[in-house]
């Protein structure tokens, strides 16, 4: 079951659909919220596409049944909530109880309940366009070949135990594996590459900047090309993307293109592992194109300031 939270109509979803436990921070953001005069109840559901689909319903029930919806757990928990709730007017939050949380240092969530809390109640929300794969949205990015294997070797029952340590084991049977480029086609014109990365997002596993050519929601989609064909190559551009220099044009090693993009298909021809917003996604062929449905994201005040400040920035270009 999920636990739900309602505050004048405030709905809550919180991580792990399966976990009993509910950590201290969750916990503590529902005192809060109780505090404030929120209802604390169940919500049913027992898979992510259960709870995308009990969001979808409350969504279409109207402002009468919700007046917003907070998925706390980690990016593909907010994407379960955010594809239930996108092309409605229900907006969506976030507590951020995953293991990267890139969409906490997107819009700079607070880490404290007490802020948590007062940013959830406070419900200052951004339009927020996603991008599909295979039709389905997607919020943050999809990747495909080396990053996209080790998730799909992750053990997600040691990932709740010691964090982001878990992906050392699947981090070193990947690298044992033979690098085994495939297709890739940007836009009409094809490439091969041995890892790919289609965001919509600047960071990646967590506060690492992946780059400075995009943000959250923004078009077009950034495709990086990773062309490597040995594991050496590989890891070089891992430390190039932990040094923030693989998502830019001016600062990519060789073999990196960094290309906007409108639709990307990736594998059609050669079978490559697949990932979607830090989830395993099985395998493609993928097709991952821009204009998804947009969601209402409630964002800390802080970043609804910086983002009328670029656009002010921008109109005085």
């Amino acid at each position: 079951t999920l636990t739900a939270v309602r505050r004048n109509n405030l709905f809550f979803v919180p991580p792990d659909l399966m976990q009993r436990h509910v950590p201290r921070l969750l916990d503590g953001v529902v005192a809060l919220l109780k505090a404030a005069g929120a209802e604390v109840f169940q919500l049913p559901a027992r898979s992510a596409e259960e709870a995308r689909d009990r969001v979808r319903e409350l969504a279409a029930a109207g402002a009468g049944a919700a007046s917003a919806v907070i998925a706390a757990g980690g990016d593909g928990t907010f994407r379960a909530v955010a594809s239930g709730a996108s092309g409605q007017a229900l907006p969506v939050g976030f507590i951020p109880l995953g293991t990267g949380n890139i969409l906490a240092y997107e819009i700079g969530t607070p880490k404290r309940a007490r802020a948590l809390a007062d940013n959830l109640l406070h419900n200052a929300t951004v339009p927020v366009a996603g991008g599909l794969v295979n039709g389905a949205p997607f919020f943050l990015m999809v990747g495909a070949g080396f990053d996209a294997q080790i998730v799909n070797g992750l053990n997600y029952r040691t990932k709740r135990l010691i964090g982001r340590a878990a992906f050392t084991a699947p981090v070193l049977k990947t690298l044992a594996r033979p690098v085994a480029p495939f297709d890739v086609t940007v836009d009409g014109v094809a490439h091969e590459a041995s890892w790919v990365i289609v965001t919509r997002a600047s960071h990646y596993g967590g506060s690492f900047v992946l780059t400075r050519d995009t943000q959250l929601g923004s078009d077009p989609m950034l495709a990086i090309l990773i062309d490597a064909r040995s594991r050496t190559g590989l890891v070089w551009a891992a430390i190039n993307l932990g040094l923030g220099r693989l998502g830019s044009v001016a600062t990519c090693p060789k073999g990196v293109q960094v290309l906007a993009a409108q639709r990307v298909l990736i594998g059609q021809g050669r079978e490559a592992a697949l990932q979607v917003d830090g989830d395993e996604a099985g395998h493609t062929p993928a097709e991952v194109t821009a204009g998804g449905p947009v969601v209402n994201l409630i964002v800390p005040p802080a970043y609804v300031a910086d983002l009328t400040k670029r656009h002010t920035n921008h109109l005085n270009l």
